[in-house]
């Protein structure tokens, strides 16, 4: 059975406001803030004059979000996004950008931190499973920091399956495996990549291993080589990066 999206979400954190409503197709029903935000809501009410504006106390955050929620004062409810497919992203065959899978990465935070990678260093998508990954949430938007307006967030039934659906479409699959023998810098990455992160715990599932490709790790001093998906991520996407910038440069 197909995982149901929540239609309507949550945002905090002023970041990830003020690119909401930077994003004409974001459909926003409400922003609050405490008083103590008055001047960071007059900057909101330049950017988006006909959103309705709250002043709320802080007994509203507490109640919607819990007491750990660093949500620096403000928030917003809006409707989500329309998801894209991978068909519908591969429209454009001259975007030669890579695609980020997560293979049961559960951490929202963790997950909101790669959509911001993915938005500084160029992912096209950030991809996961309909089941085993965490669902929209003010968390993973507060860690994305904005990034949910630019990156797409595409969830898939069947990771191999979609795997090899973009490996006939010229793809190479490269999987994070802390313990491979080959660095991630083997690899020339001015093709059209698929990154793949494992959860932290058990890596890479099987069929998912399989289907790779290649199989690189990211290389460290040897004292300590333990990145959470995030970190890892990051690092291979900046990676990717670089590879295509020296290209075009050529």
């Amino acid at each position: 059975m197909k995982k149901k999206i929540k239609n309507f979400i949550w945002i905090y954190g002023r970041h990830a406001l003020k690119a909401a409503l930077l994003n004409p197709a974001r459909e926003i029903i409400r922003v609050v803030a405490l008083e103590s935000c008055k001047n960071f809501l007059e900057e909101c009410r330049n950017i988006n004059q006909s959103i309705k504006y709250e002043i709320v106390d802080k007994t509203f955050f507490v109640a919607t979000f819990g007491n750990d929620a660093t949500h620096q004062g403000c928030a917003a409810y809006l409707k989500n996004l329309p998801e894209y497919s991978l068909e519908e992203l591969l429209e454009d065959a001259s975007d030669n950008h890579p695609f980020i899978f997560l293979d049961q990465v559960t951490d929202p935070q963790n997950v909101g931190s790669i959509l911001r990678a993915s938005a500084v260093f160029g992912a096209r998508a950030v991809v996961m499973t309909e089941n085993g990954s965490p669902e929209l949430s003010p968390t993973m938007a507060k860690a994305a920091s904005g990034a949910l307006e630019t990156v797409p967030l595409v969830r898939v039934v069947n990771f191999a399956h979609s795997i090899n659906f973009l490996k006939k479409h010229g793809f190479w699959c490269l999987g994070l495996e802390e313990k491979s023998e080959k660095n991630i810098s083997d690899i020339p990455l001015n093709d059209k990549f698929i990154f793949v992160i494992g959860s932290e715990g058990d890596g890479m599932r099987r069929l998912t291993r399989e289907s790779c490709d290649f199989l690189v790790k990211l290389p460290g001093s040897g004292q300590f080589t333990t990145l959470n998906a995030a970190q890892a991520a990051t690092v291979a996407l900046y990676e990717s990066f670089r590879v295509r910038s020296i290209t075009r440069s050529i």
